[in-house]
Parts: structure tokens; C-alpha cells; sequence
């Protein structure tokens, strides 16, 4: 079952990525799925590859 939180995975993700990484500090994808869990998000490796390129293309 989907978390309750699912439709903000995006936002949540980049909240994570701008506030835990730069070009020295990265996470790996079971640190990433972690963090979203944390906010009650599941989220998959591809689905998650799939919104990091999303939000590559907000730079």
C-alpha cells in the first residue's frame, strides 16, 4: 500500500537532497529511500531515479 504522503514524494525529495547533500556530501539510494520513509513516503530505486531527473531539469 501506498503511504498517505505519496503525492508529495517530489517535494520531499528535493527538501532532502538540497538539505543533506552538495558536491561533497552524497547519499546513497537506501539512504534516500530511508529519508522518504521517514515522512511516511515508499518509494522504488527506479521511481526515485526517475525524480532526481525531474528535478535536474528545474536547475
Amino acid at each position: 500500500m501506498r503511504g498517505k504522503n505519496q503525492k508529495l514524494k517530489l517535494l520531499y525529495l528535493a527538501k532532502i537532497m538540497q538539505e543533506q547533500t552538495d558536491d561533497s556530501h552524497m547519499l546513497t539510494m537506501p539512504q534516500i529511500i530511508n529519508e522518504l520513509a521517514k515522512y511516511d513516503i515508499e518509494a522504488q530505486r527506479k521511481s526515485i531515479y526517475d525524480d532526481l531527473s525531474a528535478l535536474q531539469l528545474l536547475e
